[in-house]
């Protein structure tokens, strides 16, 4: 029997461990391995890349091997799957599902709105596939030196709501200020007692009249566009919603001062909000949107994304002890920038004028003296062009960054490229070309410490 990750990010070995520790605690097993010793081992057949990788040097007991696979979502997808089998799960099946888990680095003193509420849809969003499948928030502090406050009443309110919905929440003090709701006037009196927010916003407010309850909170972003876009309220409305059919309310739940406007839900009933509406029998007050059926899969094999190129570069230079700078592969986590005493640090928005765009790659490794650095922009074969624009954009990530961090390190910028399946290099520029059906090809003119690391592949 097999371990199975499946994940639209950039596996971590630190991750995937405490992953490993909770299904142990939860399905059995012991873990007998030290966390040391761990790796990530890209899995080549023949010199192809299998789009597979190995959790290396890690036992569990009752357990042969571990993979990891990357995927993506059809909506409000979970950062990790853990399937347990003997064979790779087929693509979009849910069979043999244990865990669902929501890895998040926001705390509260980041955010009060985006560490609860944003990523909230996905844990209501997914019963709509499996309705028994384990759910955790997993919260990972790689600063490492905040100080725990007290908890703003919204994460108070959105940390309870989970713990209703049976939410597993990891890596957060769990002490006597967190507790699921008891019921449904519970739930209310929390809301009614917490901070309004500031004129003008319209608040998130809880009423019972009869056998209805209305639920107030803005959808739309901006606040007159019509739409479906406000995403800390689209996963607090259906975080709310979701626990009052848990409290066993069986009456009508009608969304107020939404604004949504009637022909944006005629052109889009399969938004996702629409979706979790429909299954916990939600409706928009002044609203009809038509029934839609869910996608046919709640994830796919990723065989699209410019990611599935430069994350098996991130993963080998990894594994032959390279080391990340910084990463922000597309639609994965954004990182901190590593610098060369292991300080990290949040990137902005803008550069040092506050005018214009802090362009980033997506990502940035060092060799292992800290003398090299590459910063490689992640692009498809048919977007290569616009890479290659791009790159010409990094002056200000270098100077204001990598040159004040790693004095003197040459610096180079390069692309990855994956798919199509040319046989030969399609730019010089590029430093490794991963085609679709797994063929690598790396530059001639590519530093030394890369083509040592997939020699060994290779």
């Amino acid at each position: 029997m097999n371990l199975w990750f499946l994940t639209e990010e950039k596996p971590k070995v630190s991750t995937l461990w405490q992953i490993l520790s909770l299904y142990c605690r939860d399905f059995g097993g012991e873990i007998q391995s030290d966390i040391n010793n761990a790796k990530i081992k890209p899995l080549f057949l023949n010199k192809m890349f299998t789009f597979t990788y190995l959790f290396e040097n890690v036992r569990v007991a009752g357990i042969d091997k571990i993979y990891i696979k990357t995927v993506s979502g059809s909506s409000s997808f979970f950062d990790f799957l853990l399937f347990r089998q003997e064979h790779e799960p087929v693509d979009g099946c849910m069979d043999n599902l244990l865990m669902a888990i929501e890895e998040t680095k926001t705390s509260d003193d980041e955010s009060r709105n985006t560490g609860v509420y944003q990523r909230g849809s996905k844990f209501v969003y997914i019963n709509s596939f499996s309705d028994d499948v384990k759910l955790y928030m997993l919260y990972n502090d790689e600063l490492g030196e905040r100080i725990e406050k007290k908890p703003s009443d919204t994460s108070t309110f959105g940390t309870n709501i989970l713990l209703t919905l049976g939410v597993d929440i990891v890596g957060k003090s769990m002490d006597g200020r967190f507790k699921p709701f008891q019921s449904i006037d519970d739930l209310i009196q929390f809301k009614v007692s917490m901070r309004k927010p500031p004129a003008g916003n319209v608040p998130i407010e809880i009423t019972k009249k009869g056998n209805t309850i209305f639920v107030s909170g803005r959808l739309s972003k901006p606040a007159n566009a019509g739409n479906i876009g406000h995403d800390p309220n689209i996963g607090a409305l259906s975080m709310i919603s979701a626990c009052i059919r848990n409290l066993e309310w069986s009456g009508a739940i009608v969304i107020t001062m939404h604004g949504v406007s009637q022909q944006y839900a005629s052109r889009n009933p399969s938004n996702k909000f629409f979706h979790i509406a429909r299954a916990l029998g939600v409706t928009l007050d002044g609203i009809a949107f038509e029934n839609a059926s869910l996608p046919e899969k709640y994830w796919k094999y990723e065989k699209n994304s410019e990611k599935v190129a430069s994350i098996l570069l991130h993963i080998v230079a990894e594994y032959c002890n390279m080391r990340e700078v910084y990463q922000n592969h597309a639609g994965c986590e954004r990182g901190y920038f590593k610098a060369k005493n292991g300080k990290l640090i949040a990137l902005p928005k803008k550069d040092s004028s506050g005018v214009f765009n802090l362009y980033l790659p997506d990502l940035v490794l060092s060799d292992t003296s800290g003398t090299l650095i590459l910063l490689i922009e992640g692009k498809q074969l048919k977007t290569l062009s616009a890479g290659l624009n791009e790159i010409k954009h990094y002056d200000s990530i270098e100077n204001e960054y990598i040159n004040p961090h790693y004095p003197n390190a040459k610096i180079e910028r390069w692309l990855s490229i994956f798919g199509g399946n040319k046989v030969e290099m399609p730019h010089e520029k590029v430093l490794l070309y991963l085609t679709d059906r797994g063929k690598v090809y790396i530059n001639d003119a590519a530093p030394d410490c890369v083509k040592q690391a997939f020699s060994k592949f290779l």
